[in-house]
């Protein structure tokens, strides 16, 4: 059915069959910032946050739409119809800066980005004539027509798409949408193809809603069970519920905390999907998602190859697995943060120092606990932040300060030189920045370039060394803290592992991890959660000893997970 033809027989019905269609209608058309009814979150300057006064009344968030995510939308067309459109590949990835690729606010419909769901929409509707069955089409689809094998087909790939029951107003509006596109001349195919394509492209099927039930300004309202269900699964699997958690939205259920922490526990026990969406939060928290296409200079590096690029991001998930998935796995930041083992295979054990590993399988073996410490000297943090000649010293400290230490340093000025310009050939990542100590750059660089110091322990490819062109390394340091305001000279340290370690005894880096999550499991960027619900975040994960799976039961447990405040 041609583009402008469909869209014309949207709009005919749109008003009738779109139970969101007034707040949504323009999603589509221009692009959705992700907040109805105003400006999102006002910022708050994490430096205030412990000194916010938080009363027993918490502060609810807005409603708001959120469009599902390339991989949501993927995962949500796998587990719902068991099919991969080759269209997918055409969708970008999510951009950012700041924060995750998963802001609510974000996640606009570029024109673009629309033909791409256009094309979407086709191949789906193709794929509902080869596989009617997965589709609720429980007739002959060349004899399809009004009457109920129609309405089953309509309901039933309706609620795979929406996420919920479809009511009888809206399976009648595309039954009529059915109708009307088999009398032009389409047949009863191209009726399947128009439906199939006109769910899919609605902002009910492309976008998650947190709308509520109560439209009064200033009121509370209470989310629907399906959008808590939609909200817990996209969360935790990255797609859409399952038939057990669909059914207990149908129940009315799920606004029951214990019902709901129940199903929130069973989600992240099933590894085959908690798995790669935690993986997915790794990945963007420590700024790896495009690993595989991080290039060494093939020069100085001849064993950087796409393969070890494919170990790298395998030994990732590895590491994170062995924290939360494995058998005996504890669970905790801790472990993430300081231990001193590593997946390997003979590519990437050398890279290491170590010896006697053979073929493409990763195992498990411990490292040099003088020269290793947590996930900031794995080989793929170390790889993916850094240049495809240098380290990139700057980048990595300030990577810590901002994602580590939740503490992001504003951007220099413009015209600033590049500092290594003037320094001395051979000379090292510390003496070619020697400028940052005038006071015009002190004042910033003080607070990150120390970790970049000591991270020159390692190579662009992650390798330990503790000489650069034929120099000794001087990997010391200081590093203020923000949980001591910042008041220098903070952590006194000889080299990386040591302000590991020093930081391993502070409730920095515990507390950062802690909002980080928060920020990335309700698609807002870090200083748009309410100070109150950061604190709150903060002090549950201290006092379930760093515990990663009880960090997420906490996130679900916030007031706005349920309600919202118009």
């Amino acid at each position: 059915m041609p583009v402008a033809e469909l869209i014309g027989v949207l709009r005919s019905f749109k008003g009738r069959s779109l139970r969101l269609a007034a707040p949504l209608a323009v999603v589509v058309a221009s692009g959705c910032t992700g907040v109805l009814g105003g400006s999102p979150l006002d910022s708050t300057d994490p430096a205030t946050d412990s000194a916010a006064e938080c009363g027993a009344t918490p502060a609810l968030a807005k409603p708001r739409i959120w469009r599902l995510t390339k991989s949501q939308l993927a995962n949500t067309l796998r587990d719902e119809f068991g099919i991969e459109p080759a269209a997918l590949s055409n969708l970008p990835s999510e951009a950012r800066l700041d924060g995750f690729a998963n802001q609510a606010s974000q996640l606009r419909i570029a024109p673009l980005l629309a033909e791409v769901y256009f094309a979407l929409g086709e191949e789906l509707g193709a794929h509902a004539l080869q596989n009617p069955d997965k589709f609720g089409i429980a007739c002959d689809a060349a004899t399809l027509a009004p009457g109920s094998c129609l309405e089953g087909f309509i309901a039933t790939t309706g609620r795979k798409l929406w996420r919920r029951p479809l009511s009888a107003t809206e399976v009648a509006d595309f039954s009529a949408l059915f109708a009307k596109t088999a009398a032009q001349g389409a047949g009863p195919a191209g009726g399947v193809t128009s439906v199939v394509q006109a769910l899919f492209m609605s902002p009910s099927s492309l976008h998650r809603t947190e709308l509520g039930t109560v439209k009064d300004t200033g009121a509370v309202t209470p989310l629907a069970d399906h959008e808590i269900a939609s909200a817990l699964s996209y969360m935790l699997w990255d797609s859409a519920p399952d038939a057990e958690l669909a059914a207990l939205a149908d129940q009315g259920k799920l606004r029951d905390r214990t019902v709901l922490l129940d199903q929130a526990k069973r989600l992240f026990e099933a590894r085959d999907k908690a798995s790669p969406a935690m993986s997915h939060f790794f990945e963007q928290w420590l700024e790896l998602e495009n690993l595989p296409n991080a290039v060494k200079d093939a020069d100085l590096f001849p064993m950087a190859t796409p393969e070890l690029n494919a170990d790298l991001k395998e030994e990732l998930r590895l590491f994170t697995d062995s924290v939360l998935f494995d058998a005996g796995a504890d669970r905790r930041f801790d472990s993430l943060f300081t231990s001193t083992y590593a997946f390997v295979n003979e590519r990437t054990a050398p890279l290491y120092g170590l010896s006697g590993v053979t073929g493409d399988a990763m195992v498990r073996r411990e490292l040099n606990p003088a020269e290793r410490r947590g996930i900031l000297t794995s080989l793929p943090f170390l790889w993916g932040h850094a240049h495809a000649q240098d380290t990139a010293l700057v980048g990595r400290g300030a990577y810590v300060r901002a994602e580590i230490l939740c503490h992001r340093v504003p951007l220099p000025p413009g015209g600033v030189p590049n500092p290594g310009k003037f320094a001395e050939p051979n000379a090292t990542g510390r003496q070619r920045l020697g400028i940052h100590a005038s006071p015009a750059c002190a004042v910033c660089h003080k607070l990150f370039d120390g970790i970049g110091f000591a991270l020159e322990s390692y190579d662009p490819i992650g390798r330990f060394r503790t000489t650069e062109h034929g120099q000794e390394i001087d990997a010391s340091g200081s590093l203020p803290l923000p949980s001591e305001g910042n008041k220098e000279p903070g952590i006194v340290f000889s080299n990386f592992v040591e302000l590991v370690d020093e930081l391993a005894q502070k409730p920095d880096v515990y507390g950062c991890f802690a909002q980080q999550f928060a920020a990335y499991a309700s698609g807002y960027d870090l200083p748009e959660l309410d100070a109150c619900e950061k604190e709150r975040v903060v002090d549950d994960f201290a006092r379930s000893q760093n515990a990663i799976d009880q960090l997420v039961l906490s996130v679900i447990a916030s007031p706005s997970f349920i309600d919202r405040k118009n």
